[in-house]
């Protein structure tokens, strides 16, 4: 199976300033400490990369999760005022309550179609 060939061509002067910056950061790497060099530094600050990433995925997890709990709350008892409003004997009086509860949601981040769904349910 013959593949075909790509060369990979730098123009005029990268290619010496690549090799310069190849050399740079070996000596960098070179001039640490014998200790440091070691492969075991290096799976230490990676595994401690990792754990810090790991930690701050669970904590946005866990807060998208608790504010989801904090909106079904607010929801299932928008739904359930709704409802005692709706079972109120007088027809002025369920109007009356069911105006209150929308005007004090609107304040509290439901929306007016949400509002209007929940009273209509």
């Amino acid at each position: 199976m013959n593949l075909p060939r790509t060369n990979f061509v730098l123009p005029h002067g990268w290619a010496d300033d690549f090799a310069a910056h190849q050399r740079s950061l070996r000596q960098w790497w070179y001039r640490l400490p014998a200790g440091l060099r070691s492969p075991v530094w290096s799976t230490i600050l990676g595994s401690l990369t990792i754990l810090g990433l790991l930690l701050a995925f669970h904590q946005v997890v866990y807060e998208a999760v608790q504010q989801g709990e904090l909106r079904h709350k607010a929801y299932a008892l928008q739904a359930e005022a709704t409802w005692r409003c709706k079972a109120l004997p007088a027809r002025g009086a369920s109007d009356s309550c069911l105006l209150q509860l929308s005007a004090s949601a609107n304040g509290s981040g439901l929306s007016s179609a949400e509002n209007a769904q929940l009273a209509s349910q």
